[in-house]
């Protein structure tokens, strides 16, 4: 590690300190975000100090040049963490003012009904006791929370309550929020949860962090025709089946962790249309 990168991770490091009790995102989130920042922002000439890093324009550039790789998604959150440290540490004179939001990437197709019962249907017909029970859980908190990856691997035993009217799903990380499970899905997160300590991982108990490559690397030994599992796609399913349920939009937005109703107007797309007599009666009816 040369002295400039060692230099600049110290700098990441002490904003991240400082910033993190000033935002919802958890520690090791934001320093990734930052560190990237930083390790930007130094290869490009940008000196190395608070107000210079966390410049709107250098954010802008940062994201739009330093970032191609990566997903809309993950370019737009990476922008609003670092937009939150700077409005954490900045004077509000100096801090970034809001800017527009990134063109939206093409929406995920959601699973067909079809694709979703083939899905369950090798849930419940794994070999191993430990694989189905773990399927089933990864399809709950997909299909019945729209989790994302990272958060399906965060949840543990103890975020998960049970009561007389609803399974819960507390999210602590990231996106931090409370997501009641859809009802055909309660009983499976219900009894993994009563089943484990509450520092136990929800999904693949027993280990002790998770790997990027969790979920991919389960889902490749599945035996599942024409189909494969992934999270963005049970979150899109999930999105989907809400809006055409009707659901308040405050509350979805609330419960999907996201920061405004363009990020679900992706979706509208795959929301099935109701008849015209019924349409009529709901707008004539608000």
């Amino acid at each position: 590690m040369s002295t400039n990168t060692y230099i600049g991770y110290e700098f990441a490091v002490a904003v991240v300190d400082q910033a993190v009790a000033h935002t919802t995102y958890d520690r090791s989130e934001l320093l990734r975000a930052v560190s990237a920042l930083v390790l930007w922002s130094n290869a490009n000439s940008v000196a190395i100090e608070l107000e210079k890093v966390f410049a709107r324009d250098n954010i802008v550039a940062h994201i739009e040049g330093g970032l191609t790789g990566f997903g809309q998604g993950t370019r737009t959150n990476r922008r609003s963490q670092l937009l939150r440290v700077a409005e954490a540490l900045l004077e509000p004179s100096l801090a970034p003012r809001a800017l527009p939001a990134l063109a939206a990437s093409d929406p995920t197709m959601p699973y067909t009904e079809e694709e979703q019962a083939a899905l369950l249907e090798w849930a419940r017909k794994e070999k191993r006791a430990r694989r189905g029970d773990d399927a089933m859980v990864l399809l709950a908190l997909g299909f019945g929370a729209g989790l994302s990856a990272q958060e399906v691997m965060n949840v543990r035993a103890g975020d998960v309550e049970v009561t007389d009217g609803a399974v819960m799903v507390y999210v602590r990380e990231g996106r931090v929020r409370v997501v009641p499970v859809l009802r055909r899905w309660e009983t499976a997160l219900g009894r993994r949860a009563a089943a484990l300590k509450a520092e136990e991982y929800l999904f693949k108990p027993g280990r002790d962090g998770a790997g990027k490559n969790l979920i991919s690397n389960f889902v490749a030994k599945a035996r599942v025709d024409g189909v494969h599992a992934q999270t963005q796609r049970m979150r899109s399913t999930w999105l989907v089946q809400q809006m055409a349920a009707c659901t308040p939009l405050p509350e979805l937005i609330d419960a999907a962790g996201v920061d405004s109703l363009e990020a679900l107007t992706r979706y509208l797309g795959f929301v099935e249309r109701k008849a015209t007599l019924d349409v009529v009666a709901k707008l004539r009816a608000a």
